[in-house]
């Protein structure tokens, strides 16, 4: 059961569900769905002896607090607690009988929680967003007019893509290539200041690879040399 406490969401097996169903939640998803998936997602843990009960008890004050508390969850946690179950089982995990009389404590005081109605569902919290980029290339052009960049861009800290942008210093400009790898070669020399090479490693896949860029009168050739 990993660590744990008496308290009813005093150890792992709580967190994980109860953390995994607000993940969900939070990202607009209905309660009901959000249920679903959770015991889809974990169902070793709902199957597990050790942890199933935990399991029940995380989904529950999760789906009481969201106002969609199920039945049949609250049927089960009922019993469970009412049968002295998960008692049997901090028996068996090695409790003592102190643990036991506090644990039998905090199961009727939830027991009692999930028997009065929530008035409001809890507030879904808006999933934290963070942008990030790291600068891979950047080559201003012999004539000082652009400049091309290459980035790897990151959403809360995940990688998503590479990208390449040629820009203008007068304003103009935007994506030239992108592709999927983290830590990819890749770097760029002006041969002039209308010719860009681009060297890159040669097992890239580009999901764009423009061979030119324009803005006004100018234009750009670009010329792609795999490693």
């Amino acid at each position: 059961m990993g660590t744990w406490n008496t308290k009813i969401n005093g150890n792992d097996t709580f967190q994980d569900i109860y953390q995994n169903f607000f993940d969900l939640y939070n990202e607009g998803k209905n309660p009901i769905e959000v249920s679903k998936q959770v015991q889809n997602d974990f169902a070793e843990m709902f199957d597990d002896y050790d942890d199933k009960n935990n399991s029940l008890f995380a989904l529950a004050l999760a789906q009481w607090e969201t106002k969609s508390l199920d039945p049949t969850v609250f049927k089960q946690v009922k019993e469970i607690i009412e049968t002295g179950n998960d008692l049997e089982v901090w028996k068996v995990l090695g409790a003592d009988e102190k643990s036991l009389q506090r644990r039998k404590k905090e199961l009727e005081k939830f027991l009692k929680q999930l028997s009065i109605e929530r008035d409001k569902p809890k507030r879904r919290i808006r999933p934290k967003f963070e942008f990030e980029m790291i600068n891979l290339v950047n080559a201003v052009a012999p004539d000082n007019l652009k400049k091309f960049g290459v980035n790897e861009e990151y959403t809360n800290k995940k990688y998503v893509h590479t990208s390449g942008i040629m820009m203008w210093e007068s304003g103009g400009g935007g994506s030239v290539l992108y592709f999927n790898g983290q830590g990819k070669s890749i770097s760029a020399t002006w041969l002039d200041s209308k010719t860009l090479e681009v060297t890159h490693d040669k097992d890239i896949f580009f999901t764009m690879k423009q061979e030119s860029a324009r803005y006004y009168q100018d234009e750009v050739t670009i010329i792609y040399k795999p490693l």
